[in-house]
């Protein structure tokens, strides 16, 4: 997301908030044990199936060195149950100006010197499938997506595997703040001590 205008974020899930990854990380060493060969681990807490949190993506802003707004794990579904393809496409529609590009899980688009290229890993499941369709639910193989809103819908098409950048990307005529990202700062202060022996740097 960084080196884009934007991008869609999971910054409002309340648990990767400063925070709680702090209280998870000291819980993890309150609860870590030894086995039988004295090797550490840590007793995990189970799941419940089926929960789903509360949470919305937003947009926020990146480095802006390259046009575009971002969705990474563009064919996930994450703690709050939305496929982020599905979400994305809701907030192109709130930032109509943006053009959209969506990396699955598994895939990336390396940049140099003005030319990208798509890459996957081989054995993967992504969102495109042989025909070139989108798979919802993951039956393809990873790809990346170019996505664009026109008359009030969202129109995406499958990036091409080479090229330039300037066919590729177009700069917005504008960009549209989330008001979201004022709320995620609030609910997520710079002010939580932080312990240095729960994070080494060495």
């Amino acid at each position: 997301i960084c080196w884009f205008d934007g991008g869609h974020s999971d910054s409002a899930d309340p648990d990767t908030f400063r925070g709680a990854k702090v209280s998870k990380a000291e819980e993890l060493e309150r609860r870590k044990i030894r086995d039988n060969a004295g090797a550490e681990k840590v007793e995990a807490d189970p799941v419940p199936e089926g929960e789903k949190a509360s949470w919305e993506y937003i947009r926020v802003d990146g480095l802006g060195f390259l046009p575009g707004l971002l969705c990474p794990h563009h064919d996930r579904v994450q703690s709050n149950g939305k496929l982020r393809a599905t979400d994305f496409d809701s907030m192109l529609l709130r930032h109509p100006m943006e053009l959209g590009i969506g990396i699955d899980h598994f895939a990336a688009l390396e940049v140099s010197d003005g030319e990208y290229r798509v890459l996957s890993l081989e054995g993967k499941r992504g969102s495109v499938l042989e025909d070139g369709a989108f798979s919802p639910d993951g039956k393809g193989s990873p790809g990346v997506w170019i996505k664009e809103v026109k008359d009030a819908q969202v129109q995406g098409r499958l990036c091409p595997a080479t090229g330039t950048l300037r066919e590729l990307l177009r700069t917005p005529l504008e960009i549209i703040h989330d008001e979201c990202v004022d709320f995620c700062r609030r609910a997520n202060p710079d002010d939580i001590p932080m312990q240095k022996d729960l994070f080494p740097l060495g």
